[in-house]
Order: C-alpha cells, then structure tokens, then sequence
C-alpha cells in the first residue's frame, strides 16, 4: 500500500506525527512518502507561514489565542472566513497534483487542518479518489477541519468524542485512537540505566522542555526552581532556541542542571527523569504519557495548549503552574509526593494511547481496502 502523508512545517508536532506514522507503517510493509505541504505548494508560503507561527507565539501569544477563539466560532459568525480559507486550499492543491500523479497513492494521511482541506480539494476535482485520513494533533478540534471531506478522522481519545460530533464532525468517521509517536517513546528504560546512558546523577530528575522552537521563558523556570527546597537536578532542553541555550548555559544554579540544544536524546531523557516540566503541545505531552511520566505544565500557547491543558489537567495526568502557583513551588509539590506521581502515572495509563501509530495503521489497511 503507498501511504501518501500530508504535514507542514509549522512547529513540529505534525512532522513528528508524520514520522511516527511512517515507521510503523513501513515496519508493516507498507510505501510512504512525507511531504511538506507548504514546501511543495509555496516555499514562499511556508516560510511565512512558519515564521508568522513562530513570531505570534513568541511576541503576541494573547492575540493568537483571541484568533484561535475566534475561529472555534468561524462556522456560526465567520462563515466567510471558512470559505476563503476553503478557497485558497483549493488553489494551492493545484501545485500538488504532480505529487498524485507520479505517487500514485492508496490512501492520504493529513496531520494538519490545511493540509486536509487540500487533500479534500483535490478528491473534489476528480485528481485521486483514494481515501482521506486526518489525524489530529491535539486534544481539541481546530474548527478548519470542518468542512474537510475525510473518510476517517484520527482523534487522541473517547473522551472527545461528544465534543467533536457538537462542533459538526459525523461521528461515523471518528476514530478515538490517539497520536502517533515515534516509537521510541513505547520503550521502557531502567531509569538508572537512562541516567547512565545521558552521563548525569543517578539522583531525582526533572526534565524541562520549551518545545521544538523553545518557546517559553524557561530560564524563569529554571530560577524558580532552582528556589525550590527539594533535592533534583535539572535536565534542561532548550530546542532551536539558540540564545535560551546559551542563557541557560551561563547561569550559575545551585541544582545540579544538564543543558541541551536541539537532541534525540528525549525519549532517554524521559525515562531518566522523575517528572517533565513542559509546555502543553499536542505531540510533547502524548509521548511523556506513553513513557507514564508526571507533568506540569506550563507557558501554554494561546489556543490549542490552553485547550490541551484543560483536558489534562481535568483527566489527572498533570498539574499546571501559573503566575499564583509558580512552576517551582507545583513542581517541588510533585516532586516531594511519590504518591501523587504514582495516581498521575496511573491516570495516564488509563487515558494514554502509546499504541497510536499501529492502530492508525490498521485505520489505513482498512480504508483503502477495495
């Protein structure tokens, strides 16, 4: 079977659902092909794109999020938006019907909104009938999956079912599986072991995470805790932010702290720590709950994070720091209780969906079958 896998450049969750599809689907036999939406339609496009992201969580996270709210309400109050974007979707699917032609896919995987409604323009102009399969990448729906003619849509659990039937998704097509992650993440590492292998202290760990672009002010993070009482050491990963990584290198902190740029060292860092101090981003937070490791959470991005947060949060699988509670003080709370990491742990092994990859798989075999 040719897996043909729409995603985007914008952050990288939908890249790592990507990839995290594509292996499992290749270990089971099948072709696959990744393309970069945007990078094929528009390179002009995706950068912007990409960078418009980039900057508008940075430096107006609080206009992003009224966006977001703004477009949960697009089917009632902004139907033109929908159209327009609808619109340009159907434009820009023009540039990848070459892909169609030369790939020939059995079934198309869409990890991001926009790529679905690309994917769906092109079924609409009689390019390629193969089925259409979304995944989405949080635990909520971004409204421009409305209107998509999809044959499935992956979504990361039961419990959002009712949710999503309200805001206009046919329950038929609902398949409550989870997020695909690397594979990486499913494997269970003697935590002293993992210590070992990172070259830190066999000692309570916290790992600290800004995200594939660091977004967030960890330093703050970091010197909140570094005031915390509890004994642990810091692991900190600063990602493709290159002037958090040489902040955090330059600062003298009485807690033992291990800093990283961008690594593939995370699913190890997971199993060597104790707890993650993260923000909420969809493809983060689904490979700590396949690893059952305790949360908190923190510097969520307006919109889908404040969104991912609550369904955490309200599940037990993390806790949440803020400006009242601040992530040294919930952080050393966790720390300091075994047993409340252990009810957390066991909450995510109640809700979590480690096994994503494989059944979306199943997902695919079944949808493209004649």
């Amino acid at each position: 079977m040719r897996i043909l896998i729409l995603s985007v450049t914008a952050g990288q969750g939908h890249n790592r659902t990507a990839k995290g599809l594509a292996d499992a689907a290749e270990a089971r036999g099948h072709e696959c092909r990744i393309v970069d939406t945007f990078e094929n339609v528009s390179p002009a496009m995706g950068e912007l794109v990409d960078g418009g992201y980039r900057l508008s969580i940075a430096f107006t996270p609080k206009a992003f999020g009224r966006v977001f709210r703004s477009f949960e309400r697009a089917e009632q109050e902004f139907a033109s938006i929908l159209r327009a974007y609808k619109s340009i979707a159907a434009r820009m699917s023009l540039e990848l019907d070459g892909v169609y032609a030369e790939f020939q896919p059995d079934v198309v995987v869409c990890t991001m909104s926009f790529a679905a409604q690309i994917a769906s323009a092109i079924y609409e102009r009689g390019v390629c009938s193969a089925p259409r399969v979304g995944i989405v990448t949080d635990y909520t729906l971004h409204p421009f999956w409305l209107g998509t003619t999809l044959d499935a849509l992956v979504t990361p659990s039961e419990q959002l079912t009712e949710s999503f039937v309200r805001k206009g998704i046919d329950r038929a097509i609902i398949r409550p599986v989870g997020i695909p992650i690397l594979s990486e993440f499913r494997e269970r590492i003697d935590q002293t072991e993992a210590r070992q292998r990172l070259g830190v202290e066999d000692m309570p760990t916290v790992l600290l995470m800004g995200g594939s672009m660091g977004h967030g002010d960890i330093a703050k993070a970091v010197e909140s805790m570094d005031e915390n009482p509890s004994l642990f050491q810091i692991l900190a990963v600063c990602g493709n932010n290159k002037r958090m990584f040489n902040r955090l290198s330059g600062m003298h902190t009485r807690k033992p702290m291990r800093v990283y740029a961008y690594t593939d060292q995370v699913p190890v860092m997971m199993s060597a720590a104790d707890m993650i101090v993260t923000k909420p981003g969809g493809l983060t937070v689904s490979e700590a709950i396949a690893k059952q490791l305790p949360m908190v959470l923190v510097n969520p991005i307006p919109g889908q994070e404040d969104r991912n947060m609550d369904f955490l949060t309200n599940h037990g699988m993390a806790m949440r720091a803020n400006a009242t509670q601040p992530v040294g003080e919930v952080a050393g709370q966790l720390m300091m209780s075994e047993e409340r990491r252990r009810l957390m742990s066991q909450a995510q092994a109640l809700f979590g969906k480690p096994n994503a990859a494989q059944d979306v798989c199943s997902i695919l075999e079944e949808v493209a079958r004649p």
